[in-house]
This record gives structure tokens, C-alpha cells and sequence, in this order.
């Protein structure tokens, strides 16, 4: 690890860069992951409810898990993404660009997931994509995301699926500030690990995966 010495854009591009590089290794292992990791937001939603998946990348297991009930909107950054994303889900809404900057109508999903997502955006937008999030939910409505434990300085990965990557993040506690702060009541939640499925050989990891309610 070490700490980037780019501006956010350059930052941001850095992760679109990776992410259309890694885009087929990456979902190929994505796709590998059998945790239930759906089920406290899903046992929540009537049928054709619309979902906005963010950071949806190659749309397997999430997406295409979601689209079988619901419908679903998924946005990322990178096209190559969005491509594997397109074949896999052939029912999905794809959106290209960045979630921080992203705008929806208001109230206009009934629920919005993230994960492992918000820790490619730069921490300082954290706060402001909380609050763009809580304002596009209709009330009542559910945001399900993974948060991390612990803060740590923004810095780059060099060996991300064979690319370089970019990492941001606050702990706990100021993200249920956050989340306070944005208009949401903290719902549950449990430890997930990385995402990749039982049989990855990476080390694993410890993220937070929160249901919470637009109130």
C-alpha cells in the first residue's frame, strides 16, 4: 500500500482505469460468491420493486439475483464493467458514470445497494453520497450497503486483480454519524467478508454490511 499523491478526479479515474482492466477477472471472481448477503433487504421489498444497484460493476450474483423480483438500475464507472454487466442482466438499466457525482430523480427507488463500492470514492464525498442517496429513496425506503470498521488514509493498491487501485474509507463510528446525519435509522447488520466466494485464496477481509431505513 502506499498513499496516492493524485487529486480526487485523478483518483477517480484511477478507478475507472483499474476497473476496465480487471473488469473480467474481477467479475469472474464476483460471481463466485454464494453469501447471502440479499436476504435482510429483499425479505423486505414487494415484488417489482426499483432498486438502484451502485458500484454494480458485471451485475453477478447482485444484480442479477435482484432482477428476478425487482427492477433494477445498476451504475458504475467503468464501461467494461457495464458491458459484462449488459450481457449478464439482460433486464438491468445501466447507467455509466460516478456515484458521487450521479444524479436520480427524487424518491424514486424504493431501495439503493452498495457494496463494496464507497471505498473507491474519495472519504470526503462520503457524507454528501449518503445524503444524494437518502434523497432518492421514497420514504421508508432501504439502503444496504458494506461500510468499513476501521478509518484509514486514502492509498493505492498495486496488485488489485493484476492493476492498481485506489482505497478511502472512515470507520464505524463516523459512518453511523453519517448516516444520522443523512436521515437514515440503522436497521442491522453483520460482518461479510471479501466477496469473493468459500473457494478465493486471498485474504479475507472484515466489512460491515448495514440495512438501513430512510426515515
Amino acid at each position: 500500500m502506499r498513499p496516492p499523491n493524485q487529486t480526487d478526479a485523478d483518483c477517480v479515474a484511477l478507478v475507472r482505469r483499474g476497473y476496465d482492466r480487471c473488469a473480467r477477472r474481477y467479475g469472474a471472481q464476483r460471481a463466485q460468491d454464494d453469501s447471502d448477503q440479499l436476504r435482510p433487504l429483499t425479505e423486505r421489498l414487494a415484488p417489482g420493486a426499483r432498486i438502484l444497484d451502485l458500484g454494480c460493476g458485471a451485475g453477478v450474483p447482485i444484480a442479477r439475483s435482484l432482477a428476478a423480483r425487482h427492477r433494477v438500475v445498476g451504475l458504475d464507472l467503468s464501461r467494461a464493467m457495464l458491458r459484462l454487466a449488459r450481457a449478464a442482466v439482460p433486464a438491468g438499466a445501466w447507467v455509466e458514470g460516478d456515484l458521487s457525482r450521479i444524479a436520480f430523480r427524487p424518491a424514486s427507488f424504493d431501495a439503493v445497494v452498495m457494496l463494496f463500492a464507497l471505498f473507491h470514492v474519495p472519504r470526503t464525498r462520503h457524507g454528501s453520497i449518503l445524503a444524494n442517496i437518502r434523497g432518492w429513496l421514497r420514504p421508508g425506503g432501504y439502503l444496504l450497503a458494506t461500510l468499513t470498521e476501521a478509518a484509514e488514509a486514502p492509498y493505492l493498491e498495486d496488485d488489485f486483480f493484476g492493476t492498481t487501485m485506489y482505497w478511502s474509507h472512515f470507520g464505524w463510528s463516523e459512518y453511523t454519524a453519517l448516516l444520522a446525519r443523512a436521515g437514515f435509522e440503522i436497521l442491522g447488520g453483520r460482518i461479510i467478508g471479501h466477496g469473493y466466494g468459500r473457494r478465493y485464496r486471498g485474504r479475507d477481509e472484515r466489512h460491515p454490511l448495514l440495512l438501513a431505513r430512510a426515515s
